[in-house]
């Protein structure tokens, strides 16, 4: 017997082919639940609206991200990772995405509603790199975040490449670009020998005009 967790992965998927050979307007999740032999009831369960499904493919993205521990590595090179986590979790519903991506300009109310949860999941990342995401610096940090992870999205929506090499160059471009504004934004918490934490600038994330780390 699937569990929740797996007959969610098969509507996802099912829904996401339709929205591809369809168009996501004229998807419906009862006939993306007809096509994996799933009652109703139990996708209405798990799916309430069309809506959740990029919820769930979202959270998805975010899981496979956050499965990678930071070894203290430069911060920009491990939100480098983490992004590429993301792109490389909605490559695998690419043209499904897509045509709901699309459809975003008719749907103002599911746009906004997708901007909270990206915001919320540059939050996740960013402490996941140790960030400080309180305070005046923490919300700048997460909306120069979601920020760069817009921007290399509108890549990603034209990348046909098969290793999304457009997408992994404009990305390492942007972090670089990042680098000369993190001194503003970027605190990392530490804990001192005292046993007391505290916020200190992090320069692992600064670079020249030339994307170098000083």
């Amino acid at each position: 017997m699937m569990s929740d967790e797996e007959i969610r992965h098969r509507i996802l998927k099912n829904s996401m082919d339709l929205a591809a050979e369809q168009g996501w307007n004229a998807m419906s999740l009862s006939d993306a639940a007809r096509r994996c032999n799933v009652s109703l009831d139990m996708a209405r369960k798990l799916f309430p609206c069309k809506s959740s499904l990029l919820l769930y493919l979202n959270r998805l993205a975010d899981q496979a991200a956050l499965k990678q521990s930071y070894q203290h590595q430069p911060v920009p090179e491990y939100l480098f990772d983490l992004f590429m986590e993301r792109f490389d979790t909605f490559q695998q519903y690419r043209q499904g995405l897509i045509s709901a991506i699309h459809s975003l300009p008719l749907n103002p109310p599911l746009a906004f509603l997708l901007q909270i949860a990206i915001q919320n999941s540059m939050k996740w990342l960013a402490e996941a790199a140790e960030i400080n995401t309180s305070g005046l610096r923490g919300i700048a940090c997460i909306k120069g975040l979601t920020a760069i992870w817009a921007l290399n999205m509108r890549i990603w929506l034209k990348d046909e490449s098969s290793d999304l090499s457009q997408t992994m160059a404009s990305l390492d471009k942007s972090f670089k670009k990042a680098g000369k504004f993190a001194r503003y934004c970027v605190q990392r918490t530490v804990t001192d020998q005292n046993g007391k934490k505290k916020n200190q600038v992090d320069n692992s994330y600064y670079s020249d005009k030339d994307g170098n780390q000083q």
